[in-house]
């Protein structure tokens, strides 16, 4: 079995620039989504609305839904993130992903308030290690393109 990465020069630096930029990525989201955790506040937030989202494409995945209100520090937001974060969460079941959220419209839930941005909150205070999974795809395109340098395929 014969490895081959990409060829030409412009394959090379455009594989490495799609690694490193994944790479990027997933590292920012790590550290957006553990920045999150560290500083957050409790407060009481009101559900206005729950729902499922199916992502057909992908397996027949499910994320949960919802967005709440809550007030901090005098002031009324809105927000819709269920986990800290912007990589979503995706469940095997509409069960799953809808058991992720406790309760319905007019219920009253606990958010958890970044204390540097209040306009942020989310409902689960926990981690995902889809941000690691992002830097280790990357990765892969970024060892493509090394494998292609170092065997002079350019």
């Amino acid at each position: 079995m014969e490895i081959s990465g990409p060829s030409g020069k412009l394959q090379i630096a455009l594989t490495l620039l799609v690694g490193v930029a994944t790479v990027g990525y997933g590292a920012y989201s790590y550290d957006a989504q553990t920045a999150a955790l560290d500083s957050t506040v409790e407060v009481d937030a009101t559900l206005t609305d729950v729902s499922v989202e199916e992502h057909a494409g992908k397996g027949d995945t499910y994320s949960p839904k919802a967005t709440y209100e809550y007030t901090y520090e005098g002031e009324t937001y809105t927000s819709a993130n269920v986990y800290p974060g912007k990589l979503p969460r995706e469940f095997g079941s509409r069960e799953k992903a809808r058991s992720q959220i406790d309760g319905g419209p007019g219920d009253t839930i606990t958010a958890h308030v970044p204390t540097d941005d209040p306009g942020n909150a989310f409902l689960k205070h926990k981690t995902s290690d889809k941000p690691l999974l992002v830097v280790g795809f990357g990765f892969l395109f970024v060892l493509g393109a090394a494998y292609s340098i170092v065997k002079g395929r350019y």
